[in-house]
């Protein structure tokens, strides 16, 4: 397309991988000759991960969460515990942005064609990060912004307090996995009070067909005997099993009374990627998470029965990954990125 328009940066080269290219190799020395089978946990730089799954699972993954740094400038430790990881950028945003473009187009071609992509990110850098899912993607493959609302303290009297973050959903293809039944949402207590008729299929208002020039058109909450009088121009309309989804979310973050939380200092919460998986996955399908930190797209995963790969270039939040999932019985293998040199 002729008026596309691209994200550039001092510096932007197109997106490598590594060369020569990186393998994995089993954490446990006993089984280094065993093939890599089931979930896998690694730890090493996820763009070489990535790149050493490319040859046995590209086109495979039904679903990819990215939660990556936020170029946020921070450094991220907690007093809980040791794990954490740098979010600053010596070479500034040109550099992030070609450290995230790298990993983004890798991502592409690990998706199953009907697969989903969801990007996690803040006011810092997502509004770059759209135009470069857009160049990857393509623009037609965007389908949500996705703003994720919570509780915490609120401490600026300069601005508005910032409390959300951003997620954006692609799609690898005009096909692709949605399962909006799983994601409905309770009706408010005000909804359901205006549902006063009942019959053996549950409650129901009665309203007027919107057919053009009946009396009853669009009609809402017609007394019962306009059933009897007019049957052609009503009908039933049932409560059914609650909302179609929205784009906006509220979900608690994992606070210090939460049972699963870790320590580990961006930790999200499982109602949030609970919500994800549901929606754009099933039962058996392979899940990627390649900046699984906690463990938290892992856990529920696992939980919810799907197959999952998580990766963290900081052996520390592998370490609270690996405890977490020894909660839950989860059966899985350990593997290291392993790098060659040019001249092996």
């Amino acid at each position: 397309m002729g008026n596309e328009v691209h994200l550039t940066w001092e510096g932007k080269r197109p997106a490598v991988l590594p060369d020569p290219v990186p393998t994995l190799t089993s954490a446990d020395p006993a089984a280094q000759a065993a093939p890599m089978s089931g979930n896998l946990l690694i730890t090493g730089d996820n763009l070489s991960a990535m790149a050493a799954l490319q040859a046995e699972f590209a086109g495979k993954f039904a679903l990819l969460y990215f939660d990556p740094p936020f170029f946020t400038g921070r450094e991220f430790r907690t007093r809980e515990s040791s794990s954490g990881f740098s979010d600053t950028w010596t070479g500034g945003l040109g550099d992030y942005l070609q450290w995230l473009y790298d990993r983004l187009t890798s991502a592409h071609s690990l998706l199953a064609r009907y697969g989903c992509l969801y990007l996690h990110l803040s006011w810092h850098s997502v509004h770059y990060a759209k135009l470069l899912l857009d160049e990857i993607f393509g623009v037609e493959q965007f389908q949500n912004e996705i703003v994720w609302c919570y509780r915490e303290a609120i401490n600026s009297k300069k601005r508005w307090n910032r409390k959300h973050d951003t997620i954006l959903f692609y799609s690898k293809g005009p096909e692709f996995t949605f399962n909006y039944d799983t994601v409905r949402e309770p009706y408010s207590e005000s909804t359901v009070k205006k549902f006063r008729s009942r019959d053996e299929k549950g409650p129901y208002r009665l309203m007027g067909r919107g057919i053009t020039s009946s009396p009853l058109r669009s009609k809402r909450d017609l007394p019962a005997e306009m059933e009897m009088l007019f049957p052609e121009l009503t009908y039933r309309h049932y409560l059914g099993e609650g909302t179609l989804p929205v784009d906006y979310w509220f979900i608690d973050i994992e606070n210090q009374a939460s049972k699963v939380r870790t320590g580990y200092p961006t930790q999200k919460p499982e109602a949030l990627l609970e919500r994800i998986l549901l929606a754009s996955s099933n039962e058996g399908d392979l899940i990627g998470d390649f900046c699984c930190g906690s463990g938290t797209t892992l856990a529920v995963a696992e939980r919810l029965g799907r197959r999952w790969v998580g990766c963290d270039a900081s052996p520390s939040a592998v370490d609270t990954s690996r405890v977490r999932l020894a909660g839950t019985a989860a059966r899985f293998s350990e593997h290291r990125v392993q790098l060659h040199s040019s001249n092996e």
